[in-house]
């Protein structure tokens, strides 16, 4: 376990108000107690950058617990996705050389937030319900999706275990170029200026992270979640 002090950010004063469909992601970091004590703040500042840098896409807020443990609330469900995927790559990308990979298991749950108080562990509803859910059964997966939709559910199953997968694997440096895509996608040779890369060093690692197929993933999901939510 790291840090006992809980950390809550993002997170105005809010009271119950009518339910509304949000995304809701459980997690927590793998191996945390092999991470060196020196390292340990910089775990938790690397989910709290990449919270706030998130924001670009949908107001998101995030509250830890038990220390290594977290929940994030996501208010355009569509982006839910993207936050869990640029959550994991961002540990990645700051995972210090030589260091074992940093990395979570996320557990994100679709639904209706019946009720959302200035505590995120305090608040209710049906996204946290199957978030929770999902991640007491995730198992020896990284990331699992869970929506009132069983057919939605059965749709996306496939590929997010093969996205899964392919995540788990990736170098720090091909998590950098994706975080980078996700959150502020730019031409490649933009990015790779940012990023202080060769465009040929850039697309390199993008190449090997499968950057295109995780992008077409996140805009799949956007896509389901639109459709159903409209029904």
């Amino acid at each position: 376990m790291i840090l006992q002090k809980k950390s809550t950010i993002f997170a105005p004063d809010l009271s119950i108000y009518n339910s509304m469909i949000k995304g809701v992601i459980t997690g927590d970091l793998v191996n945390s107690t092999n991470i060196a004590a020196e390292w340990r703040q910089a775990v938790v500042e690397a989910l709290h950058i990449c919270i706030a840098e998130s924001m670009s896409l949908t107001p998101v807020k995030m509250e830890m617990y038990r220390g290594d443990s977290f929940q994030v609330v996501v208010d355009k469900p569509e982006y839910a996705l993207a936050v869990a995927i640029a959550l994991r790559a961002k540990l990645k990308a700051t995972t210090p050389e030589k260091q074992e990979m940093w990395d979570a298991r996320l557990s994100i749950g679709i639904g209706d937030v019946s009720f959302e108080s200035d505590n995120i562990l305090t608040s209710d509803g049906e996204a946290f319900r199957l978030s929770g859910r999902s991640f007491d059964n995730i198992g020896k997966k990284r990331l699992n999706i869970s929506t009132p939709w069983q057919e939605f559910d059965n749709a996306i199953d496939l590929v997010t275990r093969f996205a899964d997968d392919v995540i788990t694997s990736w170098t720090a440096k091909q998590a950098k170029v994706v975080y980078q895509s996700i959150l502020f996608p730019k031409l490649q040779k933009d990015l790779a200026e940012e990023l202080g890369m060769t465009r040929q060093n850039f697309n390199y690692h993008w190449s090997s992270a499968k950057g295109q197929l995780i992008l077409d993933y996140i805009e799949y999901f956007k896509s389901l979640i639109s459709n159903y939510n409209k029904q």
